[in-house]
């Protein structure tokens, strides 16, 4: 048996880091303004408040690719601490998330594109709506070709493109720190529960988390990386620091040259309106009040940053595009897709039907924009967000179990902050991350926004459909399918495999092995339901006090969530919005503590 071709590990922290804020970084340009359509005043508490679910994000994705350095990211750490079919589910997610990548950065792309329309009469035409969309599909649809055809952006040109745009952003703070912030003008656009109302600020907070898009582009790499366990941290908290520098500085000099004012009787901002296609470009606009350089100064940083944010922002539609092709190859690889997904092109060696269909998706996310027109940007933000925080809750989720079923796992980097339990030990950072994300997932169910939650949740009815068709026809199980153990990381063993026989491969639940070592039941005794054995199971591990205490717990957390969320005190509305969010997360974080602890 030969082992399948692995790729090169030739990169180390600096490319890393500069793939994944070329992607991350690039956000900015158009989560910010998204984000102050809703949270108008608030937007900079909105992107700070994401930006910490950001950080307890990253370093969960930094513990678990060091310790599993294979692309996938979070479908791959639910593969290996639960089982396939959640693995997929996750994955499934995960191709709506790049989906909604492409979608969302070709479209802004072509903004800032449109923004230099007065300089270049030729780009004017992609100022009208039905010109900004028929050109984001053509843009989609070349890099379709492009990716087809296999070319790759180099690892010198990603550095050399972030370090590029991370300068600029950082410059862009600075002059508007010294020419542009007025802290007064910041604090009288506040008007708390009015400008914006609780529930849009809320929601601001959710959408806020598209400015990190693009967090699993170092897991997507870590199979190049040269020592994963040292450069994925590494990178990673070098990207934490950037982000998070840029998200709590330019979104108050925006709010500061664009601060929320009253037009017929609702509160609004430039900002999230006529600047929401190109909030940066709006910003460097200010420039042109500064007395004797400003208007030189404005013209030359609009040239600038439409330039860079058209460029960075390709590499980041191509970067999804990339992104789709390698989880749908590998989920094809694993049979949890038709191996069709997974065909390489004849000639170019890409997997070119994968590329195709989802790359095909991604236009037609774009197209609804020819009827909604100005809700375009908020409907493709929704998507990724409700994606995005469905992949990043199940990855809080995987890394916390594997802290129990795998507690003899290399990892490298283990996050600071964890309460002993059983055998092993609660990442504090992974529950309070997975309970934050749960809530905004909720909230941004709640609200559909533009219909969002319907196209999440026809997207994931048709995988589940797709899922169980496809086992269905391979006669194959839809629960604990066969199991093939992971690769080893490095190509150091030389021990020839022996293959196996299928009744040897076959995965047996874990509940399954449990129960195989118990005593045999006496014949006479009457079998007891299974739903009481679990809790007198459940009981008898964790005793009678700390089970009691558990169920108390979970059962106060959540009659309050809720009880909150209903009464007519809550500032975000008394209906149920987002403590579903709480209660299921917790629920599942409960269930998954318990099973862990329990199985060996």
């Amino acid at each position: 048996m030969r082992r399948p071709a692995k790729l090169p590990r030739t990169l180390g922290a600096s490319a890393l880091f500069a793939a994944c804020y070329g992607n991350v970084g690039s956000s900015i340009y158009y989560a910010l303004g998204v984000t102050a359509a809703f949270a108008l005043g608030l937007t900079p508490v909105a992107l700070i408040l994401a930006g910490f679910i950001f950080v307890s994000t990253a370093l969960n994705y930094a513990e678990g690719t060091a310790a599993l350095p294979h692309a996938g990211g979070s479908s791959s750490f639910a593969r290996r601490a639960f089982n396939e079919p959640i693995g997929f589910i996750v994955g499934w997610v995960q191709l709506l998330n790049y989906t909604a990548t492409v979608s969302i950065s070709a479209y802004f792309a072509i903004s800032y594109a449109a923004a230099m329309g007065q300089y270049v009469p030729a780009l004017s035409a992609l100022g009208t709506d039905d010109g900004h969309v028929a050109a984001t599909v053509v843009l989609i649809v070349v890099l379709i070709g492009v990716n087809i055809i296999g070319i790759q952006e180099s690892s010198l040109l990603n550095l050399v493109l972030a370090f590029a745009d991370l300068i600029t952003q950082v410059v862009l703070v600075v002059l508007g720190v010294l020419l542009l912030l007025k802290i007064r003008t910041v604090i009288d656009s506040i008007q708390l529960g009015v400008a914006p109302t609780w529930g849009n600020f809320l929601a601001g907070i959710s959408i806020a988390m598209v400015t990190y898009t693009g967090i699993e582009t170092i897991s997507n790499m870590s199979e190049e990386a040269k020592n994963p366990g040292r450069s994925v941290p590494r990178a990673t908290i070098w990207v934490i620091v950037a982000v998070l520098f840029v998200s709590a500085f330019l979104p108050t000099i925006g709010v500061s040259v664009f601060p929320a004012h009253l037009v017929n009787g609702h509160y609004t901002t430039l900002l999230g309106t006529e600047y929401k296609a190109d909030p940066v470009v709006g910003i460097v606009t200010g420039f042109g009040v500064v007395p004797q350089i400003g208007a030189t100064l404005a013209f030359w940083s609009k040239i600038w940053v439409g330039i860079l944010a058209f460029t960075i922002l390709i590499i980041a539609t191509n970067a999804g595009l990339i992104g789709i092709s390698r989880l749908s190859y590998s989920l094809a690889g694993a049979q949890l897709l038709p191996r069709r997904f997974g065909v390489l092109h004849p000639k170019f060696k890409t997997p070119y039907v994968s590329i195709i269909v989802f790359g095909i998706a991604a236009a037609v996310l774009v197209l609804p924009g020819i009827l909604v027109h100005s809700t375009e940007i908020e409907l493709m933000s929704a998507v990724y967000s409700l994606a995005a925080t469905f992949a990043f809750c199940s990855a809080h989720l995987s890394v916390m179990r594997l802290r129990f079923v795998e507690p003899d796992l290399y990892r490298p980097y283990r996050m600071r902050g964890n309460i002993p339990f059983g055998r092993g030990h609660i990442p504090v950072l992974s529950l309070v991350g997975a309970l934050a994300i749960g809530t905004v997932f909720s909230q941004l169910v709640f609200q559909n926004i533009t219909n969002s939650t319907w196209i999440f949740a026809g997207w994931l009815g048709l995988g589940v459909l797709s899922y169980v068709l496809y086992r269905k026809y391979r006669h194959e199980p839809l629960w604990e399918p066969l199991e093939v153990p992971p690769p080893p990381d490095r190509e150091i063993d030389r021990t020839p495999l022996e293959p196996h026989p299928v009744e040897a491969r076959l995965r047996m639940g874990r509940r399954e092995r449990v129960l195989a070592r118990a005593a045999a039941e006496p014949a006479h005794r009457r079998r007891r339901a299974r739903r009481w054995l679990e809790f007198e199971l459940f009981f008898a591990q964790h005793g009678a006090v700390r089970g009691v205490l558990i169920v108390a717990v979970f059962a106060a957390v959540s009659g309050l969530a809720i009880g909150v969320d209903l009464s007519s005190h809550d500032p975000f509305g008394s209906q149920l919005q987002w403590s579903p969010g709480i209660v299921i997360t917790a629920l599942l974080a409960a269930y998954v503590l318990n099973r862990s602890r329990s199985e060996v």
